[in-house]
């Protein structure tokens, strides 16, 4: 999964999300609008890189998209996964 972080120009706020939404459900799992740095907030399935280059990629041409960050999962944590962390050196 690719969370990927995008300033909006607010006048093209629909058609950004439009576009995102478009792109389906077999790449975006959910569109978030947020408060702060960033508007929106994708959550982009990715099933290999190059697909999810191509989608990022998209979503950067989009006129009205300012900005972009992206934050590949490393790790997704459950209720049931416990996070184990390497020994504290004495």
């Amino acid at each position: 999964m690719v969370f990927a972080l995008l300033g909006v120009n607010q006048d093209k706020m629909e058609d950004v999300i439009f576009k995102i939404r478009n792109l389906g459900d077999k790449y975006i799992n959910k569109v978030h609008l947020v408060y702060g740095e960033y508007d929106v907030i994708a959550e982009i399935k990715a099933h290999n890189p190059e697909t999810s280059v191509n989608i990022l990629r998209t979503i950067k041409e989009t006129e009205g998209v300012n900005s972009l960050k992206t934050y590949v999962v490393s790790d997704q944590l459950t209720d049931e996964a416990k996070l184990t962390l390497p020994p504290e050196p004495c």
